[in-house]
């Protein structure tokens, strides 16, 4: 793997304590690069782990606290793609949950805005790329039964 590109996938749940329901956080790329809806998403940095990178990546894109962190759960999800950029990728998918929302400040060198979307409104039109699907599905079935 010395020579694929390491990344991290990233689901931001929170749970809304009024709904007793799980919203998720997306993010829309900007215009350069293509306009899209996904999930929190990053290369990792030297000498980190799938889960390093990506807890990195969510306070970077997002201003994420860590006080709001519930658990990370690594979702057993990795995909292998060749980026935009011709290069071979290993992604792998983790789901952080938190117990209240906080001020969420994207970095607009990568993305123009941001949504809370309702668990029960995810569906594979929520995001561009199917991995990023797949990941929101699986967290969102885990989720359903969080806590029971």
């Amino acid at each position: 793997m010395a020579d694929q590109t390491k990344k991290a996938q990233i689901v931001l749940a929170v749970l809304d304590p009024a709904s007793h329901s799980f919203s998720f956080l997306l993010l829309k790329t900007n215009e350069r690069r293509g306009a899209f809806w996904q999930n929190v998403t990053g290369k990792l940095e030297d000498g980190e782990t799938f889960e390093e990178g990506g807890l990195r990546e969510a306070i970077e894109e997002t201003n994420l606290s860590l006080e709001s962190i519930v658990d990370i759960v690594d979702l057993r999800l990795s995909y292998d793609f060749i980026d935009q950029r011709k290069r071979k990728v290993h992604e792998e998918s983790f789901l952080i949950i938190l117990d209240q929302k906080w001020e969420v400040k994207i970095d607009e060198h990568e993305h123009q805005d941001f949504k809370w979307v309702a668990m029960d409104e995810i569906n594979r039109e929520s995001v561009k790329h199917e991995s990023n699907y797949e990941t929101l599905a699986k967290s969102v079935n885990l989720l359903k039964h969080w806590g029971h």
